[in-house]
Order: structure tokens, then sequence, then C-alpha cells
């Protein structure tokens, strides 16, 4: 007679100890861990990005930073690592930028579009993030050079390679041109 083990279901501290033994970035997909393939092509479009939202808002208003895990999700074993997130100082535990992971959900998550993602993929993770109550989430497409707003209002807006995002009640002040993100 065979005993069957129960897939195990692992927790947010396992996907750091994975990290650090493999030196891979994982996601925490319903308890189960899934590599997250980063190129440097998409990493350095999120940099970039990034930089532009602390020049705006660091120190004062919030911050922003590129593969940070984030568990805001109704599973309590499911995490993501958006490219890039940015949270108002309020939004921080104490108003602190935390030395953890992030369990509330952004103000804004961005999502750069690799070879490895798939439509599906993409699809799946702006549900997860609006569902989770992010308010505004950029898909990043560097092939086309556009960044497509999806906001928890339901409207989504596509912005190509010269057009200027700004007037953005979340980011106020902040006017970013679409093709500064992409390298020339």
């Amino acid at each position: 007679m065979s005993t069957l083990t129960p897939p195990s279901v692992l927790s947010p501290m396992d996907v750091e100890r994975a990290s650090e033994r493999d030196g891979k970035q994982y996601e925490l997909i319903n308890g189960k861990l899934r590599e997250k393939a980063v190129g440097f092509w998409e990493l350095f479009i999120a940099i970039r990005i990034a930089e532009r939202l602390n020049a705006q808002f660091y120190p004062r208003e919030g911050a922003a930073s590129v593969e940070f895990p984030v568990y805001c999700f109704t599973e309590p074993n499911h995490g993501r690592k958006p490219d890039v997130i940015f949270l108002r100082n309020d939004r921080f535990p104490g108003n602190q930028i935390p030395a953890g992971d992030v369990h509330v959900a952004p103000d804004l998550v961005v999502e750069v579009i690799s070879p490895a993602n798939s439509g599906i993929e993409l699809d799946v993770k702006l549900g997860e993030y609006l569902a989770a109550g992010v308010p505004m989430v950029w898909i990043v497409n560097p092939s086309a050079r556009t960044i497509r707003v999806y906001r928890n209002d339901a409207t989504t807006r596509l912005f190509r390679a010269p057009d200027v995002i700004e007037n953005e009640p979340l980011l106020p002040g902040l006017r970013l041109t679409v093709v500064e993100v992409f390298p020339a």
C-alpha cells in the first residue's frame, strides 16, 4: 500500500529562502513557487520608471522599487513580484519603507512585457492586481514602445512613444514622456 504525500503549500518566507538559495527570482502562486524570468532589457526599463517616480515623489510623498514581493491578495500564500511598485508614504506601515515584503496593495504596479510573458499570464496578473485594490496598473510593451494604463474604475488608455503621461490623480505632478523610459 502506498501513501500519497499531500502537496506542500509554501509561504512567503519559503520564497525568500528559495531566492537566496538559488539566486533566482520567484513569485508565490497559490502556494507554489514560479520562477520569474527577468531580462536585462526589461529590468533596465523598470529601473528607469522607478527612478522617475522616486525623483518626483521620494521622500516627501512615496517610494518606488523594482522586483519587490507583494502579498496583497485574498489568498495568504499568493504573491507577485511586479517589475515596479509605487506606494504613497501613508500606505507604508508607520509611514516607513518596510524592511520586508509589502502586504498592502500598491498605488501603482508596473509590468514590463518580456518574451517569457504570455498574453494570458499578463491578463491574469492584471485581473489579480485590480481585484486586490491596486488603483492603477501599467503594462509596458518595449517592442511597441507603449504603456497601457489600466485603472480600477475600468478605464484604460494607451500611451505611445511621443505621448505624455500626466495629470494622474494618483501621481500628482508626474510628467512622463513615454519614449523616455525606453533605451535608444
